[in-house]
Formats: structure tokens, C-alpha cells, sequence
């Protein structure tokens, strides 16, 4: 592949990417696909194979952004735990209202019709990666002795992740970043409140 059209494909995916985050894939027509890549349509399913082949890669192309971005984060060095878990939804929820939209991943784990076996796979590997982040903080956190050493660090890290799919139809809806922070504070406020005299 040359350098030109890999950097065509790049770029289609990311246009493509905002179509689809924005809207879902059954609400995007290939016809609006074509139109904002710039890509004609027979080039698009050369390049792509289709609509389905496209929103995957949009989906791998978030994975990736979500990734370097969360996973460098929750593993700052520098950052005390629990403030890097509040950095991260920070980070988050300043996007998602500012586009209107949920977190991408979790959009197409609740999109309604049948689900994708190769979106649901990509969801659930995006979601396991960061839930094992979560805990490996959280489990810093404990060796800090900044939460209590009772505390399930899983069940802690399962409620930060269904914690950003409430936050996600919240943005949908409308809720402002200082609306969604209030909740991520209050959780993270509980978890820390819970100290060992």
C-alpha cells in the first residue's frame, strides 16, 4: 500500500469516525460515508470493503486514541491514583459534552438490533483493558493507603466502567460537564472517605 493512500485511509476513517460517533452505524447511509471521505463509493469498498469494514476500522482507530490516552494516564507515575482516575473521567466527560455524545465504544455496545459479533469483540477487549487499568490504580491506591483495604478493587473498577456508560447517555442527553463531574467527584469522595483510621 502506498504512503499516499495509507494516509488516505487514515484520514477517511477519521471523518468517517465522527459521522458514526456522532449518529451510530444504522443511522449513517454509505451514501454519507462516500460523500464526507471523499472517497467514491467503488474506491471506498476497495480501500474498506463496505460501511461495516469502515465503522470497524473507526472503532479500532478510537480504541487506539482511548487507549494511549487512558492507560497513560491511570499508570502516571506522578499522579496519585485516585487523581488520575478522576483525570481520566475528566478527560472524558469534557469530550463527550462538548460533542453531545457517549463514549464511541459503549455507543455501539448499546446501539439497538442485532449486535455485531466483531463490534461486541472489539467492546469488550476496549472495556477489559481498561477495567484492568482501573484496577491496577485502585490497587496502588490500596498500597497507599488511600482506600480501604476491604474495598473489592473489582467491583470498584466494574462501577467506574458502568459508571462512564451512565455518564455517556447523560452527554447524550444534554448534561453538562460540571453536571457529570459532580457524580464522578461524589463516587470518587465515597471511595476515598472509606479510610482505615
Amino acid at each position: 500500500m502506498s504512503a499516499r493512500l495509507q494516509t488516505d485511509k487514515s484520514q477517511a476513517v477519521e471523518v468517517a469516525k465522527e459521522l458514526f460517533w456522532r449518529r451510530g452505524f444504522e443511522d449513517v447511509s454509505i451514501e454519507e460515508v462516500v460523500k464526507a471521505t471523499g472517497f467514491n463509493r467503488y474506491a471506498l469498498y476497495t480501500a474498506f470493503g463496505g460501511k461495516r469494514e469502515i465503522f470497524l476500522a473507526t472503532l479500532d482507530a478510537y480504541y487506539q486514541e482511548r487507549r494511549s490516552i487512558f492507560l497513560t494516564s491511570l499508570d502516571d507515575p506522578d499522579t496519585a491514583p485516585l487523581e488520575a482516575i478522576r483525570r481520566v473521567f475528566e478527560f472524558a466527560i469534557n469530550e463527550m459534552a462538548e460533542r453531545g455524545t457517549g463514549c464511541m465504544m459503549c455507543n455501539a455496545a448499546t446501539a439497538a438490533g442485532d449486535p455485531d459479533p466483531l463490534v461486541i469483540e472489539r467492546v469488550e477487549t476496549y472495556l477489559e483493558e481498561i477495567r484492568s487499568a482501573y484496577i491496577e490504580a485502585l490497587q496502588r491506591a490500596q498500597a497507599r493507603e488511600e482506600i480501604n483495604t476491604t474495598i473489592s478493587i473489582e467491583a470498584e473498577a466494574a462501577l467506574f466502567i458502568t459508571l462512564m456508560f451512565g455518564l455517556g447517555v447523560h452527554a447524550r442527553r444534554g448534561a453538562s460537564s460540571q453536571e457529570m463531574m459532580s457524580v464522578v467527584d461524589s463516587t470518587i469522595s465515597l471511595l476515598a472517605n472509606s479510610r482505615q483510621p
